[in-house]
């Protein structure tokens, strides 16, 4: 169950970025005339906000829908943060083959980072062929599978800034193998 405390203060949160100008966050509400429906106003408005959007679960924080509308029982509901993200006003929208989803999400569809898609896009590509259309294996890679193998076998006989000199890449890369960060299916 959660608290009163807390709704009291999403309550709260709510009419400041509306209507508080020297809230951060008001001209990204008020100023852009984003209002709280007059029935959450007052005295009252705290047991009506309630009446109207009962309690969240757990992880989730009041969404306007519309992003656009005003908050209010018909243009609000509980969201998880992963639910708000993709009903932000800067987020990229692709479709293809009858399916809209967000640029974030096709990337993970697919496998590889937005910046790939976008890379895609502007490059002359069709939303269509941007979010299908497979991502080759490491196009950008100035390594070889054999070359990863090498580093993981070579260090700590030899040092990072060693490895990466006789490599021909960066220090910061040779780390990232060693570590894991890159080439994670690659194995000895």
């Amino acid at each position: 169950m959660t608290s009163q405390k807390r709704l009291l203060g999403v309550w709260r949160s709510m009419h400041n970025r509306c209507y508080n100008q020297s809230q951060a966050s008001y001209a990204n509400y008020g100023a852009r005339g984003i209002a709280v429906d007059p029935r959450w106003h007052g005295s009252q408005g705290f047991k009506q906000f309630l009446a109207d959007m009962g309690e969240p679960l757990e992880g989730q924080t009041i969404e306007r829908i519309n992003n656009d509308g005003n908050y209010g029982p018909d243009n609000c509901r509980w969201a998880t943060r992963t639910e708000q993200a993709r009903n932000k006003r800067n987020n990229r929208w692709l479709t293809a083959n009858g399916e809209t989803k967000t640029l974030k999400d096709w990337a993970a569809s697919l496998g590889c980072a937005p910046a790939a898609i976008l890379y895609r896009l502007r490059s002359g590509m069709s939303e269509q062929e941007a979010v299908t259309k497979p991502i080759p294996g490491r196009p950008n890679s100035k390594l070889t599978v054999e070359q990863v193998k090498y580093v993981r076998q070579t260090y700590p006989a030899l040092t990072l800034q060693a490895i990466a000199d006789e490599l021909g890449v960066s220090k910061k890369t040779v780390m990232n193998i060693v570590h894991g960060k890159i080439f994670q299916d690659v194995v000895i």
